[in-house]
Order: structure tokens, then sequence, then C-alpha cells
């Protein structure tokens, strides 16, 4: 083996560590980087002298570098085998159904009339403070009151809310 090849061999021994942290950054998975310093490996030792390497070092990030790009090339090329979509295709639907959707509809507009039954600035406290999540010391500054008094409204606004939607649906409230 040439004198070159065997520093380049050298410097991949002792930067075996450095270059498996820079292949997993790039691919994001510590076993696929490893696969690649493995491919890197045997290029290295298949390889015929084409000139001399000065910075080793670098030649061997830009081999990983090339690597990397080459796999990633390769894996969306890829197809899924049979097994791989029946996994998919078992991945249970957690979307709510649709008798769900209907029910969660029909709660949102008993909510909304509730909400409309309050008084003005209570309603506005209650949305911006917890749909919005404006903070309380924000909201008692925009409305010009204490932050007390935000707390308060927000509190009487749920509670409201509670007792109200326990009323229409005919649950007590706890």
């Amino acid at each position: 083996m040439p004198q070159k090849y065997s520093s380049l061999l050298a410097c991949f021994i002792a930067e075996r560590r450095s270059l498996a942290l820079f292949l997993t950054g790039r691919t994001g998975c510590a076993a696929t980087a490893d696969d690649l310093l493995q491919e890197a490996w045997l290029k290295l030792n298949r390889s015929e002298a084409g000139g001399p390497i000065n910075n080793p070092l670098a030649y061997l990030h830009r081999m990983a570098a090339n690597l990397a790009v080459d796999q990633a090339r390769a894996d969306a090329r890829r197809l899924l085998d049979p097994v791989e979509i029946e996994l998919l295709l078992a991945i249970a639907d957690e979307a709510p159904g649709v008798e769900q959707q209907m029910a969660d509809r029909q709660a949102l507009e008993r909510l909304s009339a509730i909400l409309d039954e309050m008084p003005t600035r209570r309603r506005e406290l209650f949305l911006a403070a917890r749909v919005e999540g404006h903070a309380h010391k924000q909201l008692a500054q925009r409305f010009g009151i204490s932050l007390r008094t935000v707390q308060l409204e927000v509190h009487r606004a749920l509670d409201y809310c509670t007792l109200r939607m326990g009323q229409i649906t005919g649950e007590s409230a706890p």
C-alpha cells in the first residue's frame, strides 16, 4: 500500500469518532452513519493512488458527505416493501369519527350561545384570556381595570359556562 494511502487510513482511524458524529448529524441516524463509515473504509481500502492528498481530514469529510448525499438519494428512490405498507395501514386513525365531530360541533354552538348571554366585558376578557392566550396583566392594562378584576371576571365566566352547559346537557356541575 502506498505511503499516502496508509496515512489516509491512519487519519480515518484517528478521526473515526468525529466522522461518525458528522455523519450522524447529516443522516439523523447513528446506525446509518456507522454503515456509511464502513462503506468509506471499504472504498479507502479498494482505492488506487490517484494523486497526493494534501489534507486527509478534509478528503475524508468530503467522502463522508458524498456518501451521505448518495444514501439520501437512494432512500428517496426506495419503494416501500409490503411489510412497511402493512405497518402504515395498521396505524389507527386518531381523528374523531363523524358522531364525535357532530357532538363537538353542537357543544361549540351551545358554548357560543352561552358566551352571548354574558356581559360584553366578561365575554371579551374570557375569550382573550382563555382562547387567545393573553396574559391577565396585559388584559388589565388593555381594559383599564385591575388584575384582580380580570381574574374575577375570567373565573366568573368559566363558572357560568360550566353551570349553563350542565343545565343544557342535563348534567350536574361538579
